[in-house]
């Protein structure tokens, strides 16, 4: 399963739900734009059983924009960024609760998160590296 979250409005922050779009019709993955608020995914995330759970989402994880990190539960919780109403490490270890599955994120460095901006050229890059790796 791949889980979105992000907020669209907010540039960067937008990269998870974003995938999620691209990725639409072109994966045998189950996959969920949580947008901001991934909690009220909970059901149906228990729902679709899965094995293993890929949350996408911006995270400042103290690199360069674009650049990317995969996170095990326990990390989550020391990343700098988020926008959404509940923790990402609470609902990470909501999902993993419910379902028994293995829960990462992928947390791609944002570089503007400011409200209308656009996606920065360097997150659309791994956004597009993401998408081709997922498809294929």
């Amino acid at each position: 399963m791949l889980l979105g979250v992000g907020n669209t409005l907010r540039g960067d922050d937008g990269v998870g739900s974003a995938l999620i779009e691209r990725l639409q019709g072109k994966t045998g993955a189950v996959l969920i734009d949580a947008g901001e608020v991934p909690e009220n995914f909970i059901g149906p995330v228990e729902a679709a059983q899965p094995e293993s759970i890929i949350i996408i989402d911006a995270a400042d994880v103290g690199v360069e924009a674009g650049d990317l990190a995969i996170l095990e539960i326990d990390q989550i919780a020391e990343i700098g960024l988020s926008t959404h109403n509940a923790s990402l490490a609470l609902v990470a270890r909501l999902f993993q609760s419910s379902t028994q599955a293995d829960v990462f994120v992928i947390g791609v460095q944002p570089g503007d998160i400011s409200f209308g901006a656009p996606m920065s050229g360097s997150v659309v890059r791994t956004l597009e590296l993401l998408e081709k790796f997922f498809r294929d």
